[in-house]
């Protein structure tokens, strides 16, 4: 019973604890937003009376801008001639006052939005910018007319929908950014890391479980809250690891009060310490107040050293050991700008580059308060770099993300004749590529997209089928230096085994999803879900090869999306879904023909006839 009490008594004090925080805290839960940046599937929009008229200036764009687009792009599908949809927009006039139009309209920004139009038989494909600026003159038009537009431009997925020049355009270096102070979760690996720095508890259970999102950062999932369960289990987590550092003071307290001090006295320099292993920082007086007056409570009524779990519990489960956030008042209020202090800088930066805390030697380097902010990053990033092993894996991790060619591991090959299939050497081959192209620091996307050298490691009996994945003889002798292999076979990851069998199914290619990845990685496109109505399967016939058995995916309602996916994946079926490379899928030569479509760049759309 005794222990129960104290459970909920550590847990109102925690609620306490961590509202007091959040209440100074709560400005940071804003996060920055781009005008017209994304609409869902079916798109939401809440027509109102339509009773204001498009002003002169708005109608000069239509007759300038949007009229030309239109007759360029759109007209060849939607026309005098063919009128796909039933949509002519030939006839639309760009009065907004008319309640049909405005829905014609809205269908029209949603299609624009994700690519939908023009479709893959145009003539002609628009640039990226000049499908932005009707995107936004529908938006402000239809703003203008009191239509709300879901804007998703920083919902999880969505990071593509924010302009390329916005983000990098020399234009724009100086440009005010409105964004407000950010707050995170922490990691799994925090979490297990503050624990230790608390009280030598191991993880016996993980709340924080981050499920990397297909196709996704695992990073995405830390903007999460923390709910009721969550806070549960990391209060008995928090409490586990203060009895086992109670446990280990327990002589200490002793000999403490068998001398007769006080316990303030004796526990100050306790909370201190607990203070610094696991915030980094040295307590305020103010802080450190009602953590005594509560542990002295809790001890009387529980007795010792119930108190001082209870205050070693209560400063692991402080906001700032389970958040990791970045809140100042703004030093600019024109654009609401926020200067990060120094230590949130120390922060920061140890936080992004090893996903831990900073360790000690950083948080003093950033107490120089006279450096430049921009000159300690540098040297301070540098150190984490060379010499922190955290960073190097952080590194590594953001590749394996990327190319998500980890998820080999996942994907189940049934054995066959004449080949063995070791996933995780396959992965542990294309770790090693990174690390080498890391090394070298030079141009590293496009080495890794155009590389013939690749690594081959034969660690155990495990890899010894590692060699047939490239093409190479059963007797090849294995080397720890890269192997060059021939420009006709291989060419960068994309063709590297490990990415060819993460981006496949069990049995099969899948081209379909190899063409998603690189029109949503590579290209920066965006892609909508699978409607819920469409049961996404192909033919299951023995007799075609996949790309055969693709043809359903060629009717009008599925290939608007497939268009932008299918010929960026099937070059890929050069590879079986083992990953080697061959000539013939059932005895038929391979068609390796696709294209790159509507990327926006007139320079790189085009038919190819390989990988």
């Amino acid at each position: 019973m005794r222990n129960l009490s104290l459970r909920f008594g550590v847990l109102r004090l925690v609620a306490a604890l961590y509202r007091f925080g959040q209440s100074k805290k709560s400005k940071a839960v804003t996060s920055h937003r781009t005008p017209y940046g994304g609409l869902p599937r079916s798109l939401c929009l809440t027509l109102l009376l339509l009773t204001t008229n498009h002003s002169s200036a708005e109608q000069t764009e239509f007759s300038t801008h949007i009229k030309p687009f239109l007759d360029t792009y759109c007209v060849f599908c939607h026309g005098q001639q063919k009128a796909k949809a039933k949509l002519r927009v030939d006839r639309l006039s760009g009065k907004f006052d008319d309640r049909k139009e405005a829905e014609w309209w809205g269908r029209i920004l949603e299609a624009l939005e994700f690519g939908e139009m023009p479709s893959e038989k145009a003539k002609k494909f628009p640039t990226k910018e000049e499908v932005r600026l009707v995107m936004k003159w529908i938006g402000d038009s239809l703003s203008h007319q009191g239509v709300a537009i879901e804007n998703k431009s920083d919902a999880e997925g969505f990071g593509n929908l924010v302009p390329h020049d916005l983000l990098f355009s020399p234009a724009q270096r100086n440009r005010p950014i409105d964004v407000a102070a950010r707050i995170w979760r922490i990691s799994p690996k925090t979490l297990e890391h503050l624990l230790r720095a608390g009280g030598r508890a191991r993880i016996i259970s993980n709340p924080f479980a981050l499920d990397k999102p297909d196709g996704n950062f695992r990073d995405f999932k830390g903007k999460y809250q923390l709910n009721s369960l969550m806070a549960e289990q990391v209060a008995e987590l928090a409490l586990e690891a203060a009895k086992g550092q109670v446990r280990n003071n327990e002589g200490h307290l002793k000999v403490s009060f068998e001398k007769g001090m006080k316990s303030r006295e004796v526990y100050q320099p306790l909370l201190i310490r607990q203070f610094q292993a696991v915030l980094r920082r040295t307590p305020t007086e103010k802080e450190l107040q009602p953590l005594l007056a509560m542990l002295e409570k809790v001890d009387g009524e529980l007795g010792r050293p119930r108190g001082l779990q209870a205050a070693y519990a209560a400063i692991i489960l402080q906001p700032e050991s389970l958040f990791r956030y970045e809140t100042e008042e703004p030093v600019d209020p024109k654009h609401g700008l926020v200067a990060l202090s120094h230590r949130e800088l120390a922060r920061s930066l140890a936080f992004a580059l090893t996903d831990l805390p900073p360790p000690n030697e950083v948080l003093k380097a950033f107490e120089q308060k006279e450096m430049p902010v921009k000159e300690l990053l540098q040297s301070e990033a540098q150190r984490l770099l060379n010499k922190d092993r955290n960073a190097k894996a952080r590194l590594l991790q953001f590749f394996q993300e990327y190319f998500d060619y980890e998820k080999a591991n996942d994907i189940f090959k049934d054995p066959i004749k004449g080949h063995r299939h070791s996933a995780p050497a396959l992965v542990n081959d294309f770790n090693r590529l990174v690390e080498h192209t890391l090394e070298k620091d030079k141009q590293v996307f496009k080495t890794l997209l155009t590389t013939q050298e690749y690594f081959i490691l034969v660690n155990s009996h495990k890899d010894y089928g590692s060699p047939l994945a490239y093409n190479l003889s059963p007797d090849w002798k294995s080397t720890t230096k890269p192997v060059r292999l021939p420009k006709q076979q291989r060419m960068g990851v994309l063709t590297h085994p490990a990415w060819l069998i993460a981006h496949s199914g069990n049995f099969d290619n899948d081209p379909i999803r190899r063409g998603k990845w690189i029109r949503y990685k590579l290209l920066g496109g965006t892609i909508p879900d699978i409607p819920i109505n469409v049961d996404a399967k192909l033919p299951d016939d023995k007799t075609m090869t996949l790309r055969e058995r693709m043809h359903v995916t060629r009717v009008d309602e599925c290939y608007k999306c497939h268009s932008k996916m299918n010929s960026l994946g099937l070059p890929f079926e050069r590879y079986d879904h083992y990953g080697r490379f061959r000539f013939e899928e059932l005895k038929k030569p391979v068609d390796t023909s696709g294209g790159i479509k509507r990327s926006g760049v007139t320079e790189l759309d085009g038919d190819v006839k390989t990988p």
